[in-house]
């Protein structure tokens, strides 16, 4: 799998160089081809300016170069860490060419630095950086993986209710500030115990892999989906021309349709509720929710609200019958992804 180059801004004084910038100090056995080293030459004094050029530039890692005054690097790290308290930040030792002496750092600081004199030291130095860039890099990679797996259900792919509920709430904020107008929806998965009783466990969880398909298909990649639950799913969406209500409740029927069409023995069906946010009448996320879940019930059961291609069983297969189809893979389907 191809990695991808470890973003790192380097910190350093106005019309200084630094050779870590150009990867001189970065030996070819730590890839550093996968290093991408950005300067910032900044005004120390200038701190605000500092902190938004770092956030805007949003760096994996943050080098502060040491011929940096040494309570200027304080500031900036506890500045930077109130801002982005997940940004590893490295004070890294002093290069050649810097053009000044550096400020004779505290005791507790210069226990941390390298020594630096001469070429041999330089090299170490750069090997030193390029194994702890390395290591965060690896570090990073597992932090993210976790993240993934936190926030996204296993069975589905969909975001999990913790997953839903962080995107959703920055999305909704996002909406009421530019003053958009936005969907909830919320979808049950229709007799999802008689499909477990009738034909398994594993049958279940197939229905619902095949429902999460369709609602991956309904919706784009940039809207917020997420299973909430065993048989309960929510999408959130801005509305906008073609986008309404019932133009995704069609779309969504004919997701589902395609979705089951090689199931001899039952049809999907879902019943969905739907809630709209007005930016002039803005509720919070638990509201819009619990208006979209009072929505489905109200219309849970009739045709208003519901996507329901048909009933099921049919033909009256029951656990222990042979049960094989022509089904299409759990969780795909043959439709391609709106845009």
């Amino acid at each position: 799998m191809q990695q991808t180059p470890l973003k790192v801004m380097l910190v350093l004084d106005e019309g200084e160089s630094s050779p870590y910038l150009d990867g001189g100090l970065f030996g070819e056995a730590y890839d550093c081809h996968l290093i991408d080293v950005k300067g910032l030459g900044i005004d120390a004094e200038n701190r605000s300016e500092v902190l938004r050029k770092v956030t805007e530039q949003a760096p994996d890692v943050l080098l502060l170069d040491s011929t940096l005054a040494w309570q200027s690097v304080l500031r900036m790290a506890i500045g930077l860490r109130g801002q982005m308290p997940n940004l590893p930040i490295v004070l890294v030792p002093n290069t050649p060419g810097a053009g000044q002496e550096p400020e004779e750092p505290p005791a507790s600081l210069a226990k941390r630095l390298p020594g630096s004199a001469g070429s041999a030291g330089d090299r170490i130095a750069g090997d030193s950086v390029a194994r702890i860039l390395r290591y965060i890099q690896g570090r990073l990679g597992l932090q993210r993986a976790l993240l993934q797996m936190a926030l996204r259900d296993d069975l589905t792919g969909l975001h999990n209710r913790r997953g839903f509920m962080a995107l959703a709430t920055q999305h909704l904020r996002l909406a009421r500030d530019m003053r958009q107008h936005v969907l909830m929806f919320f979808a049950d998965l229709d007799g999802l115990k008689s499909i477990n009783d009738n034909f398994g466990h594993a049958e279940g969880d197939r229905a619902i892999s095949l429902a999460a398909a369709s609602i991956r298909r309904t919706f784009r990649k940039s809207d917020v989906t997420g299973r909430l639950s065993g048989d309960e799913f929510v999408a959130m969406i801005l509305e906008e021309p073609g986008r309404g209500a019932e133009a995704i409740r069609q779309r969504l029927q004919t997701s589902l349709a395609d979705c089951s069409r090689a199931e001899s023995r039952y049809k999907l069906s879902l019943s969905v509720g739907v809630a709209h946010f007005d930016p002039d009448k803005p509720v919070s996320l638990q509201e819009l929710m619990r208006q979209a879940d009072a929505a489905l019930y109200r219309h849970k059961g009739g045709a208003n609200g519901s996507v329901r291609p048909a009933l099921f069983p049919l033909g009256g297969s029951m656990r222990g019958r042979n049960t094989k189809t022509a089904a299409a893979p759990s969780g795909e389907c043959s439709m391609t992804q709106p845009r």
